[in-house]
């Protein structure tokens, strides 16, 4: 029997079954990239609308520290070969293999700590495993559950490179679709307006070779806006092209033809019929007005992953290339619809040396053309300095960084 897009409940034994794989390693499908490459790095870069020559320019990207192409920090989510290449029996017999079938998932945020860049050549494993499971309230939708997962990234060096923990919330379409929280029109735009948007775009800053030396940043200092934006179809399948589909949904939302059949055999929930009565992928919700409003949206938005790459955007232009992003911890707190404008934005708000690093602390939003913030975050950058010099690498581990993880970390990677 095919089961209904809108047959999903949260319930009581849905959420026991979720909870029994906290701490329980889980494998991922393959990556997006199971290889770091040039074209890789600059598709990745272009799909979300970053022209910085480190990601994209190998001649420029050899004049730099760092000797050639780099990737840009959250290329990272779109690697990671699991190591862990099944779900445990026992867990499998218990009946938590999936927990909360049919209900709507939204990524919401994410809290990334970076170690080490990614160059070309570079193969990541994944450690992954559900970290905590949170019942709330929501305006939106009544009960919700949030879903928070750790991923632990290592190269083949076996340097960690990264740790992200994602938070991924749960809700029911029927309830959404009741409440209608969310009503408005696509926006239009006129000639003047959009004309002021490109100039938005020609005002983009990429401070790139001239060093940003930690001596010469003060408190209260704005970041250039870096806008994105009106958001269309062609943005998010460009998107999808450079980073496929972002965890811990992976690649499992967008297969086609046999490969879809096979896979929806094993979870037809995850390709609900068409209004036409044929299969299609749920994450058409960010192509699909329709399957948007089903689950209570107006118009079809982007990727959550997608918006948390356009803050660390921000922070790149602004940091140069001898910088480094430390830790980027973003939240969604609203939608990003069909025909949204957005500008990111962000300001200095401390700044401090510890366990030699000489670190600055940017508060960050995302503002669309209505003047409303639908994403916010924080970032540590780790700045050259005159005096302690540039960047060293990997970065420190923060104690009490990981949750589930906590045998992965060299010792020479620990911090005080």
């Amino acid at each position: 029997m095919t089961r209904s897009l809108d047959e999903g409940r949260i319930t009581d034994e849905g959420l026991e079954a979720l909870r029994r794989r906290i701490g329980v390693e889980i494998p991922r499908e393959p990556p997006w990239y199971s290889v770091a490459t040039e074209d890789a790095i600059r598709n990745f870069a272009e799909g979300y609308g970053d022209v910085n020559p480190l990601w994209s320019d190998p001649d420029y990207a050899r004049s730099t520290r760092w000797g050639g192409v780099i990737a840009p920090p959250m290329f990272m989510l779109s690697m990671g070969v699991s190591e862990v290449k099944e779900i445990p029996e026992e867990l499998r017999r218990q009946g938590a293999g999936g927990g909360l079938p049919g209900v709507h998932a939204f990524y919401s945020g994410d809290d990334i700590d970076f170690y080490q860049v990614i160059r070309p050549g570079d193969c990541l494993s994944l450690r992954y495993a559900l970290a905590d499971v949170r019942v709330k309230e929501s305006a939106f939708a009544g009960r919700s559950v949030h879903e928070i997962y750790e991923a632990v990234y290592r190269n083949q060096r076996g340097e960690v490179v990264g740790k992200c923990h994602h938070l991924i919330i749960r809700t029911e379409r029927s309830a959404a679709r009741e409440r209608s929280k969310y009503q408005l029109e696509v926006q239009r735009y006129s000639e003047e307006e959009l004309q002021e948007i490109y100039r938005w775009y020609d005002r983009e800053e990429i401070r790139g070779a001239v060093p940003r030396f930690w001596e010469d940043v003060t408190v209260g200092d704005e970041l250039v806006p870096v806008v994105k934006g009106p958001y269309t179809h062609t943005s998010g399948l460009r998107y999808l092209m450079g980073a496929g589909m972002p965890p811990p949904a992976a690649r499992y939302w967008v297969h086609t033809h046999s490969v879809m059949h096979r896979y929806r055999k094993k979870h037809p929930g995850a390709y609900p019929l068409t209004p036409e009565g044929f299969p299609d992928s749920v994450a058409r919700v960010h192509w699909d007005h329709d399957l948007a409003r089903r689950a209570g949206l107006p118009a079809y938005y982007d990727f959550g992953a997608e918006r948390i790459a356009w803050l660390a955007h921000a922070v790149t232009n602004w940091m140069g290339d001898d910088g480094f992003l430390r830790r980027l911890k973003a939240r969604i707190i609203r939608f990003n619809y069909y025909g949204d404008t957005h500008w990111v934005r962000g300001k200095v708000v401390g700044k401090s040396v510890v366990n030699d690093e000489c670190r600055v602390e940017l508060a960050l939003w995302a503002e669309n053309q209505r003047g409303e913030r639908t994403a916010e975050g924080e970032a540590t950058v780790l700045l050259p300095s005159r005096v302690a010099g540039p960047v060293s690498l990997p970065a420190k581990v923060r104690p009490g960084e990981l949750l589930v993880f906590q045998d992965v970390v060299p010792e020479y990677q620990k911090g005080g």
